[in-house]
């Protein structure tokens, strides 16, 4: 490493970078009408080539 390089402490955050989150975000669902889940499944057979 050159001269003029300096290494920032090891466990020091950069203090321009905002704080990192140490998880994931929550998880989250919703239910759906039997439609919405017919219309979904109808959906995901065309993408996949498989039209009905």
């Amino acid at each position: 490493m050159s001269d003029h390089l300096s290494r920032w402490p090891e466990g020091h955050s950069l203090p321009a970078l905002p704080q990192q989150r140490q998880t994931g975000p929550r998880s989250e669902s919703v239910e759906l009408t039997l439609e919405e889940r017919d219309a979904f499944a109808q959906l995901v057979r065309r993408l996949g080539g498989r039209d009905v």
